[in-house]
């Protein structure tokens, strides 16, 4: 049986589905990343429904969690703690309200890293401004799953894919994230986590 989470995202109406390149540009310029279930976080987010052994029992951070998908996937799937973190205080909220619909909790970070077992992050490689936190944490951080759409390799640590699938970013604008192949890593080595 496949595991169904509920989300609150962005609603759009369907006159503004069908936008031209240069407008769907403009489009997401104005939108906050966090009212979208982004095509990496879904993929990461059905692995783990998928693995659930990798995340059960585990203290969990979910770096770059936009609308929570991510973690409340770990939280269904038995993880023992999931913490919460985003550059915009709105997705902690968001993330929060849509864990509650699901009915787990996470933790929103404020302030200093939370002790975890293991980092799970999707789609944020592509964003230099949280480069510097992501590779400290990916250093610090025994075990971590990493998903992205538009692969950029970090240069500070050595990686394995662990699975690869298509999916795609909801709401869908009919733009560049509506079939993507999304790749799943872990830290060289690491693949015990499946």
């Amino acid at each position: 049986m496949q595991e169904q989470l509920t989300l609150w995202l962005l609603s759009l109406p369907d006159s503004e589905l069908a936008l031209d390149t240069q407008a769907i540009g403009a489009f997401w310029q104005r939108l906050p990343y966090w009212a979208f279930a982004w095509a990496g976080g879904r993929a990461l987010a059905q692995w783990i429904v998928a693995n659930p052994q990798a995340v059960a029992g585990k203290k969990v951070l979910d770096f770059g969690c936009g609308s929570g998908l991510v973690g409340i996937a770990a939280a269904k799937a038995g993880a023992a703690e999931v913490w919460v973190a985003d550059l915009d205080a709105n997705a902690l909220q968001a993330a929060a309200e849509n864990a509650a619909l699901n009915g787990v909790e996470v933790l929103p970070v404020k302030g200093e890293w939370p002790q975890v077992d293991l980092l799970l992050a999707s789609d944020v490689l592509y964003d230099i401004s949280s480069s510097a936190d992501l590779k400290q944490l990916m250093l610090s951080i025994p075990d971590w799953i990493l998903a992205e759409s538009r692969f950029v390799a970090p240069d500070f640590v050595a990686l394995d894919c662990l699975h690869s699938m298509v999916s795609s970013t909801l709401p869908a604008i009919g733009d560049f994230d509506e079939a993507v192949e999304v790749e799943i890593y872990c830290r060289a080595g690491q693949s015990r986590l499946t």
